[in-house]
């Protein structure tokens, strides 16, 4: 082989793998803003929005059954505890603690929220979906 047929081809496998690794990065972008906004959709209390927005379908009707309890509280804290996200494999996982409470008490409670989310749907129309419940606010 000579360099005029090397050439094109080692373009065109650069061109490849940087569409690739540009496409993961989105992926990755993708993933930070869904969970960052269905994070923010809980902690002002827009469930109805969380739920149409970013759960599963396979999941709304028991995260349905969740809202009017989670509704009761007032949450005064988010926080991020951990977050790993693999956008090759389109799965993501967070830790997140909720502080809140219930009225008429003031006494205010923590629960941990275990998240765990996929990238699905159809090839050109995926997104980042929710694949676990609401948490219990005892």
């Amino acid at each position: 082989m000579n360099l005029r047929m090397i050439m094109p081809a080692a373009v065109v496998a650069l061109f490849l793998n940087g569409c690739a690794t540009m496409e993961i990065a989105k992926i990755g972008t993708e993933c930070e803003n869904s969970t960052k906004d269905y994070n923010r959709l809980v902690r002002w209390n827009e469930l109805d929005r969380a739920l149409s927005t970013y759960v599963s379908p396979s999941m709304k009707e028991e995260y349905r059954r969740r809202i009017p309890d989670a509704e009761k509280v007032k949450i005064v804290d988010y926080r991020v505890k951990t977050m790993e996200c693999d956008p090759v494999k389109g799965v993501a996982t967070m830790k997140v603690e909720i502080d809140y409470y219930r009225p008429p008490s003031v006494t205010v409670k923590t629960v941990v929220d275990n998240q765990e989310w996929t990238y699905e749907g159809p090839e050109k129309g995926r997104i980042w979906r929710l694949k676990t419940m609401l948490p219990e606010f005892r």
